[in-house]
């Protein structure tokens, strides 16, 4: 086994010791930094389907609107709140979130009297559909 020394008194170290040394912390903090399980996620009838959302219009037209140039991060996901899916365009520099998180018919969370912190504290993320930078 190959060994080298490290530090001032000539200790000498495996190195598939100090690779695991190394290693280990990086696993277990990158094991943490993800708090939210995606749960798995089978969309029921029609809804929220690849098909559903490339043909939509509100859909289209919500994407189209995130997509300009310089608007930053988008995240498309498919949340589920008390048995119901809901649509969420996720985007750090708007200052209306509730107005981007859409059920299945496309009424928004004011319409359906749903409250934007009860949604977000109460929910389940179901599937990250798209996240990308523009």
């Amino acid at each position: 086994m190959k060994t080298f020394t490290i530090f001032h008194e000539g200790q000498k170290v495996g190195l598939s010791r100090l690779l695991a040394i190394l290693i280990l912390p990086i696993l277990l903090f990158g094991g943490s930094c993800d708090q939210r399980e995606v749960k798995e996620y089978e969309p029921g009838g029609s809804c929220f389907t690849k098909e559903f959302l490339e043909n939509e219009a509100w859909v289209r037209a919500e994407l189209t609107w995130f997509q300009q140039p310089k608007m930053g991060s988008l995240r498309v996901a498919v949340y589920r709140y008390k048995s119901d899916y809901y649509l969420a365009f996720e985007n750090g520099f708007t200052s209306g979130p509730i107005g981007h998180i859409f059920d299945c018919s496309g009424k928004h969370l004011g319409e359906l009297n749903i409250n934007y912190n009860e949604f977000y504290d109460n929910n389940e993320l179901m599937t990250v559909l798209l996240d990308a930078n523009y």
